[in-house]
């Protein structure tokens, strides 16, 4: 690829660039980060998941049922208990989605066997001969296992298309009220959970603009002020998410984000967080998913780029209406959608073969989001197993890591840490499209502070370069340091489950020289450098 010399505040640098002579030292790219225990902390929500009953989401998936073969705790695949362990998953959104707005909680508790068949709004989308009618075999109780096992928090999604204001309060009683208060509690108990859940996230309703209801900003305003005045007040207090834009649309949807608080203006509901929903959406486009050229490479991640436009821009609305920024965003649909015809079974619909590509999009938008962490309070992949943008495939007793699950693993020390100010000169990539040439940032990235270790994780997007890049600090000094790397000679590498480790992370030299980290990227990589400091 040709690269051309530049200067910009954009995602090549997490704020501006260096000003200045270029370096005297051979390097492709120069690094300055500025350490800070004063930064805004990087929540570890910004790495959440979500879940919905669609396809093999959650059966097959996460549910294989108690009388499985396969290795499960209490009806919970094991093995996913056991890698969301390992990447230490901060929080599960569930049960939906589209589905939520069509599923009644109450169905899903009691007696498994006596339990109602119900159904699913996602039945309209399975090929003819299978039947997608929910079982509701994986309700609350199951799901607060799940959560319990992995250490995640929950976050709920209400019924607002065909449920009611008292329909959400009771789900709310029956999750938080202490046992010898309301009679939900007593119920909740006698189905084997006498501790409340303790449930802090809410989600009033999902896509209320589309399947949640078809709304104008002010119907679904009026409705969420309906649900949320009575909120019953028990402990913990909540976290209340109200229904936000499609910001993969053209317009990013803004209208809807203005139109929203404008409605709410004169009135005291609060609104905690603003669901964004943004996909890198190829649905009615011919990129497949497992076999591209270099067009589609680029192509997926610069639309990945764009990820940082909508929290900004959104973010401006909400500062209009907010000054405090009381009201943070919550991102809590993200992920790459492609056009349909690559599933790994016909009735596991959306399920999508990943490849290196994506594992290199999911960096990007991590990157975007350590760098905004006092914008946004959570985001959550769609979705976390067997859809769009999962971390594992399972069918039956096979299960797969995906190529976004290393990449969760490699950014896991992020959680926690305080944001560190990141500068990059880097030369920008002139790369094909499939509407012609354009240009993309050469190097991508972001940087965190925790316990005198500094974390810097970088991506660089070329096919056929790579870059030579020299790291250092506005102030202390770098004592050591290791690296993690993923890449793979073919860009449309994937894991399977018959050669579930054809990608995987692989150590990475760095050397510390002269009070700098230096470092190459291979090209098509992702890199997590671990370095020790003053």
């Amino acid at each position: 690829m040709n690269r051309r010399s530049f200067l910009r505040a954009s995602a090549c640098a997490s704020a501006a660039v260096i000003a200045g002579a270029a370096p005297a030292f051979a390097a492709d790219a120069d690094i300055e980060i500025t350490p800070s225990a004063t930064g805004p902390e990087i929540s570890p929500h910004l790495y959440g998941q979500f879940i919905e009953h669609l396809g093999g989401v959650i059966y097959d998936g996460i549910w294989v049922g108690r009388d499985s073969k396969i290795p499960n705790i209490d009806g919970i695949r094991k093995q996913f208990v056991d890698d969301m362990k390992r990447i230490a998953v901060p929080n599960f959104r569930w049960p939906g989605g589209c589905f939520a707005d069509g599923y009644h909680w109450h169905d899903g508790t009691g007696d498994p066997a006596k339990r109602p068949r119900t159904y699913n709004y996602w039945q309209a989308s399975i090929p003819p001969g299978f039947d997608h009618t929910e079982t509701n075999r994986f309700g609350i109780h199951e799901f607060m296992r799940l959560c319990r096992l992995t250490g995640a928090e929950p976050y709920l999604a209400a019924n607002m298309a065909s449920g009611s204001p008292r329909e959400f309060h009771d789900w709310v009683l029956y999750c938080n009220a202490p046992t010898g208060t309301a009679s939900m509690a007593a119920e909740r108990a006698a189905n084997g959970d006498p501790e409340p859940f303790a449930v802090r996230w809410w989600g009033v309703g999902n896509e209320s603009w589309g399947c949640g209801g078809d709304m104008t900003p002010q119907e679904y305003s009026t409705l969420y002020r309906r649900f949320v005045t009575q909120f019953p007040a028990y402990p913990p207090k909540p976290y209340l998410v109200a229904v936000g834009p499609r910001g993969h649309a053209k317009d990013l949807d803004l209208g809807w984000t203005n139109s929203l608080f404008e409605s709410m203006q004169g009135h005291r509901s609060p609104i905690d967080g603003l669901s964004v929903h943004y996909y890198t959406d190829f649905r009615n486009s011919p990129e497949k998913v497992t076999s591209f050229d270099a067009r589609g490479w680029f192509d997926v991640l610069r639309e990945g780029l764009r990820t940082e436009s909508v929290i900004e821009q959104h973010w401006a609305i909400l500062s209009k209406y907010d000054a405090a920024h009381h009201t943070k965003l919550i991102v809590d649909e993200w992920g790459v959608w492609y056009h349909t015809g690559e599933e790994i079974a016909p009735n596991y619909i959306l399920s999508q073969p990943l490849t290196l590509r994506d594992a290199l999009h999911t960096a990007i938008t991590f990157d975007i989001f350590n760098r905004h962490p006092d914008k946004i309070a959570m985001a959550n992949v769609a979705q976390t197993v067997n859809c769009i943008h999962s971390l594992f495939l399972a069918k039956e007793d096979r299960f797969v890591r995906t190529p976004v699950y290393s990449v969760f693993e490699m950014y896991r020390p992020h959680m926690y840490a305080q944001q560190a100010s990141m500068h990059i000169r880097c030369d920008e990539l002139k790369v094909p499209s499939r509407s012609g040439s354009t240009t993309i940032p050469g190097l991508s990235g972001s940087a965190s502070i925790k316990d005198k270790t500094l974390t810097a994780t970088l991506t660089n997007p070329s096919l056929d370069s790579s870059i030579t890049t020299r790291l250092r600090l506005t102030s202390g000094n770098l004592l050591e340091g290791r690296g993690q790397v993923l890449t793979h000679e073919d860009m449309t590498a994937r894991n399977t489950f018959d050669h579930p480790e054809a990608i995987k992370i692989l150590p990475l030299s760095v050397n510390i020289r002269s009070n700098a980290a230096e470092v190459t990227l291979p090209p098509r990589s992702v890199a997590a450098l671990e370095l020790r400091i003053t």
